[in-house]
């Protein structure tokens, strides 16, 4: 999971995130599956504007092409990942809807869903492939606890500005 703050370089935060999610088609370990927006952010329509135009902006290719950013999957999508690139769960939309590329089952392009809510399958399942879960939050305590809350946690990130924001994630935070 990534957390971004008011406190936060917006236009950077966003390449992080996109590279992090979308690289390798979201199948590392260390790929964010979740973003958490401060609300301030999250109800911004220019930053969602921006998030979704540079999730689009994504070429989707064979791995043999080398100018796409995102590649096949190693298999077509099923369990879980399956489940996140088809469905919305209560409250979710697709602020950019994945799909398959083509005649082939493991090429996808990225998705992002908005309204993820805690306890909610795209909160608490780990998913390795193109497919972002965003989440809003109203304070930092409150964003570690929802990252802390998944089960999962190799890797996190927070982008932040603020020296106290950053201390405050350090100490609290667990993840790799």
């Amino acid at each position: 999971a990534t957390i971004i703050t008011a406190l936060s370089d917006r236009e950077l935060a966003i390449k992080h995130v996109i590279h992090s999610a979308f690289s390798h088609s979201g199948q590392k370990c260390s790929a964010t599956s979740l973003l958490l927006l401060e609300a301030e952010i999250y109800d911004d329509p220019a930053f969602k504007h921006v998030l979704c135009d540079a999730v689009r902006s994504l070429r989707v290719g064979r791995a043999d092409d080398l100018a796409a950013r995102v590649g096949p999957l190693i298999r077509p999508p099923s369990g879980d990942l399956e489940v996140a690139l088809k469905t919305l769960e209560p409250g979710e939309t697709w602020a950019v809807m994945p799909r398959q590329i083509g005649d082939n089952p493991r090429v996808w392009s990225p998705g992002v869903k908005y309204g993820v809510t805690p306890g909610s399958f795209t909160h608490r399942t780990e998913l390795f492939g193109p497919v972002l879960g965003v989440m809003r939050f109203e304070t930092l305590d409150e964003a570690i606890q929802i990252v802390n809350a998944t089960g999962y946690g190799l890797t996190s990130g927070l982008h932040s500005l603020d020296d106290r924001e950053q201390r405050k994630w350090r100490e609290s935070i667990r993840a790799g």
